[in-house]
């Protein structure tokens, strides 16, 4: 028989163990094999849900090389002899802008039975929360970094919003947040709406949705802080 894999939400910054359900919490108590991203932060997480095995002794904990040097098959071989085991990402859940979407889709090629777990998600918060359109939107990751390029897809996603009224979310590495606004304040038509998302569930928590020309009046210090962006109509 096969086994199962669980892809399971975590925090999306601080410890926050109150925003980690009493089930996922349970289902992590039967696991002893996760792929993850970062094996310390890893560890970190499942010690703040209340997971007490010994990771030296009883914890597989494989990392998800980005640059493949790792195959699915290797990470998975457990499962395909039985082993049920999860999927934890550096910060909300697996497989949204994070190199774990590869291994679910070798694991549907193997008919292996996928459970994702209901946990925090930046991206959906961020535009459920900004007042744009939640039935036609559209996540783009992370914008090149180049000028050229990024001044153009700014102008893109700024098009695609106002003749579709799609809702276009995108992020950015946290130290360069405040580039990425001032890009977006410069490229942007004053008339445009942007929506800035910073430190989701977290204490320091910020989101607000303004015109280019308010923005450019008060611009908010987002350096260094999880953020995420949507333009929209």
């Amino acid at each position: 028989m096969i086994g199962t894999i669980y892809l399971i939400p975590c925090f999306l910054g601080e410890d926050r163990p109150d925003i980690i359900s009493d089930e996922v919490k349970n289902i992590l108590l039967g696991l002893d094999e996760f792929i993850v991203e970062n094996a310390k932060t890893a560890r970190r997480f499942l010690r703040a849900v209340g997971y007490k095995k010994n990771f030296d002794t009883e914890v597989t904990l494989r990392e998800l090389n980005k640059h493949g040097s790792n195959s699915a098959l290797q990470l998975l071989e457990n499962v395909l002899l039985g082993k049920n085991i999860g999927i934890i990402s550096e910060a909300g859940n697996p497989c949204i802008a994070d190199p774990g979407n590869e291994i679910v889709r070798y694991a549907h090629k193997q008919n292996i039975t996928v459970v994702p777990l209901a946990g925090p998600s930046s991206i959906l918060l961020a535009l459920i929360s900004s007042g744009f359109n939640g039935q036609l939107f559209s996540f783009h990751g992370y914008l090149p970094i180049e000028p050229i390029p990024r001044a153009k897809k700014i102008k893109q996603l700024e098009e695609n919003a106002r003749t579709t009224g799609t809702a276009n979310v995108f992020m950015e590495t946290p130290y360069r947040n405040g580039k990425l606004l001032e890009d977006l304040v410069k490229n942007l038509n004053e008339e445009t709406a942007l929506s800035i998302a910073c430190d989701l569930t977290l204490p320091t928590q910020y989101i607000g949705t303004k015109t280019i020309r308010e923005w450019k009046q008060t611009k908010p210090d987002i350096n260094k802080r999880y953020c995420v962006f949507v333009i929209g109509k």
